[in-house]
């Protein structure tokens, strides 16, 4: 990933360039580690995403999981983004 996000002559952001294929990281967050798990495995078919365990919340309500997954264009990327984050157990995908 190239980041070109400073400022053009027109003083606004810029879009970073992401080349692909490249591997994205999701960062979701829920109250049920194993659902999130399984949200995130069927959100990435036919893709197969490496699942690492995040954080959990001080009082143990929210738990966060890390996926990471080849993805081939901005469309595949954006789809599993929506997948997941239109799942009503996800509290919020980063």
């Amino acid at each position: 990933m190239t980041d070109s996000s400073a400022d053009n002559s027109t003083g606004t952001p810029c879009r970073p360039e992401i080349n692909y294929p490249c591997i994205w990281e999701y960062r979701v967050i829920g109250t049920d580690r194993q659902r999130l798990t399984e949200i995130i495995m069927s959100a990435c078919e036919p893709a197969v995403p490496t699942i690492r365990d995040g954080n959990r919340s001080s009082q143990g309500r929210y738990c966060s999981v890390n996926a990471t997954v080849e993805v081939s264009s901005e469309d595949m990327r954006l789809a599993i983004f929506a997948r997941i984050s239109n799942n009503p157990e996800i509290k919020l995908v980063i």
